[in-house]
């Protein structure tokens, strides 16, 4: 196996690892745990306060503080970046 043999190898590795992650979050928005399970969360406040350790009062207060540091701007590869709400929910989790 010569040197072009084992470039071209690795790049066709990595290109299937790319199919597969971005297979592994286009369904985010639908199929994530943060739009199964958090947003069924909001419904039950004990629940919520079960999981995350605080209030859902205090998480909005949290989050309507620092929304603007939380914020990301989407780029050529995460065209949709994850919201604020999804940022501090892994914070505090």
């Amino acid at each position: 196996m010569d040197d072009l043999d084992v470039a071209l190898l690795i790049y066709f590795e990595d290109e299937q690892s790319s199919e597969e992650e971005n297979k592994l979050f286009k369904n985010r928005s639908s199929e994530g745990a943060f739009e199964i399970l958090v947003r069924h969360l909001n419904w039950n406040e004990e629940k919520f306060r079960q999981y995350f350790c605080l209030r859902p009062v205090l998480f909005d207060y949290v989050l309507n503080n620092k929304q603007d540091e939380l914020i990301s701007k989407p780029y050529n590869r995460h065209k949709k970046p994850i919201s604020p709400e999804e940022k501090l929910c892994i914070l505090v989790k």
